[in-house]
């Protein structure tokens, strides 16, 4: 079985959460930063604002696949540019192959729509 043969919802809930847990610990990593800053408290306060939003969607995304019998597998980098997620559904590893510069556009992305969400522009 490849990921052709899933069905659209379930291949784009998929795609999210590799999206999300990239965005969560992208976010992390930027805490970690802001933590080493004379005036840290603004940003902090807005990393663990971003957190909270992007765990609870990650958290509801994870729920929907585990019901839907998806479970996430496995992760291997080929080079600095290539990775494969892996997923088991029903028994069966359905990979997902992304380039690294599509999935950094994307997380950016959602960080970004999560940043507007947190001060208030969306």
């Amino acid at each position: 079985m490849n990921s052709m043969d899933l069905p659209n919802e379930i291949k784009s809930m998929i795609h999210l959460y590799v999206i999300l847990e990239l965005a969560i610990k992208s976010v992390k990593h930027d805490q970690r930063l802001f933590e080493s800053f004379k005036v840290k408290r603004p940003y902090l306060n807005f990393c663990t604002q971003q957190l909270e939003i992007l765990k609870d969607e990650f958290n509801h995304v994870s729920k929907s696949l585990y019901k839907r019998g998806v479970a996430y597998e496995n992760y291997q980098c080929f080079n600095r540019n290539e990775c494969l997620y892996s997923f088991n559904f029903r028994g069966n590893i359905i990979p997902f192959q992304y380039t690294g510069e599509v999935l950094k556009g994307q997380v950016e992305r959602k960080i970004n729509l999560v940043l507007k969400k947190v001060s208030g522009e969306v």
